[in-house]
């Protein structure tokens, strides 16, 4: 019974809960800036079925107009991070600087060696989306949202 009010309880709070959320320049717009959105357009027209297809290959998928994310941070001292909270997905995970994907470089990334707070017990991960995948190890370090420590 102590679980299920606990349990009540967090639910209500979340829902009090307001993360601030920053609307940044979209992908569309950076592009248009640049002078090169028709030719992305063209090259990644929008296609959303795409996402569900499974062909073995990962193409872009046109998400020009997403723009909202928020800022966590990681780790003693705070580490910051820009984040898409993503509804679709109970996993929100950031690169360490041990990532060496392609899909890494254009990201802010985690130095666990910065952390007095950070642990790890070296176990392998591997999580698979409808459109990739990732792999990594498990680590553990503080994390805030907003204005509350985790």
């Amino acid at each position: 019974m102590k679980l299920i009010l606990a349990l009540c309880a967090f639910v209500a709070f979340a829902e009090c809960l307001r993360v601030p959320l920053i609307k940044g320049k979209t992908a569309r717009q950076k592009l248009h800036e640049k002078g090169l959105w028709e030719e992305y357009r063209k090259k990644y027209p929008y296609n959303p079925v795409i996402k569900f297809q499974q062909t073995g290959t990962e193409s872009m998928t046109n998400d020009a107009d997403l723009s909202y994310y928020g800022v966590i941070s990681i780790g003693t001292p705070a580490q910051s991070f820009q984040v898409i909270f993503d509804t679709g997905s109970s996993n929100l995970w950031v690169p360490s600087i041990y990532c060496s994907s392609q899909a890494c470089q254009n990201h802010n990334k985690f130095n666990p060696t910065q952390s007095s707070t950070f642990q790890t017990n070296n176990q392998a991960l591997s999580i698979q989306y409808g459109t990739g995948s990732m792999t990594g190890y498990l680590g553990y370090d503080t994390v805030a949202v907003f204005n509350f420590s985790y």
